[in-house]
Formats: structure tokens, sequence, C-alpha cells
């Protein structure tokens, strides 16, 4: 019994239930073309223009877009960038007081993604403030549900 760490004890539990390919595949969304998400991008532009950044967010974090192909996605989150980087520093906190879980943590979607993309990183201390700002509000929950989440934006 020297090798006892090298025991796979799953292998002997048939409640066990390995993962599949088919589970690992991210859920099924309706696909958003370009078009039907310009209404929208004009919206969350208007909204930055305006100062109305508490109704420019919660709309960007209520539907994104995860059917839409990357390029789309792409579109998207540059109109959501502009918005985010609008605001002022004192009024982020205000901003995300506001929102509800679920829009917090497609907050946090579009932050990585910003962080991730060369656009995102010119603006990496907005995106660095408002990260800040969500994580204090809702601890590393959002965070979690992020790297959990197979759904992109």
């Amino acid at each position: 019994m020297s090798d006892w760490r090298r025991i796979d004890i799953d292998a002997f539990d048939p409640e066990s239930g390995r993962l599949t390919k088919e589970d690992l595949q991210p859920p099924a969304v309706k696909p958003i073309t370009l078009q039907e998400l310009q209404p929208r991008i004009a919206q969350l532009r208007s909204c930055a223009t305006s100062g109305d950044f508490v109704r420019g967010v919660k709309l960007a974090t209520i539907d994104p877009p995860y059917g839409s192909d990357n390029d789309t996605k792409l579109q998207y989150f540059l109109a959501v960038l502009e918005l985010l980087t609008q605001v002022r520093q004192a009024d982020i906190a205000g901003v995300v007081q506001q929102l509800d879980q679920s829009q917090q943590e497609v907050l946090i979607k579009y932050l990585y993604k910003g962080m991730s993309l060369a656009e995102g990183q010119k603006q990496g201390g907005v995106l660095l403030s408002w990260f800040e700002k969500v994580t204090q509000k809702s601890g590393v929950n959002p965070i979690s549900r992020f790297l959990s989440d197979r759904r992109t934006i």
C-alpha cells in the first residue's frame, strides 16, 4: 500500500459521472447579427455622449450578445468600452451600486475581455478601477462565475 496516492477512487464509484465532450460544449444561444445589434450600439454611444452612464451600463449588461460571431462581439465590446471609459473615476462606484448580481457578472466579463485586447489595454487603468469597484461590492463571486461560465462575450 505504499502507492495509495495513485489509486483512482472515482473508478470504484459507479455514481461518479465522467464528463463527456457534450458536457463541455457551451450552452446553445440564439445567434445575433451585427445588424440586430446596431440599434443597441447606437444607444450605448448615445448614453456615453449624454452622460447617462447608469442606463448605458445596465443596457450593456442586460442581454450580452453571446451568440454572435467574433467580429460582431468586438464591435459591441468597443461600444461598451467607449461607455466605460467615459465614466469619471468618482462615479464608477455609484454606477456599480445600481447593478444587480447578473449585471455585475457580465461587467466582469467585459472587463476581462478588455484587459485581453489591445484596445482595452490602452484603457487599463480605467478597467482596473471598474474591476476594483465590482470586487469591493460583490467580492470574488463574479470572478469565479466568470471562470466557470462557458459563454463568452
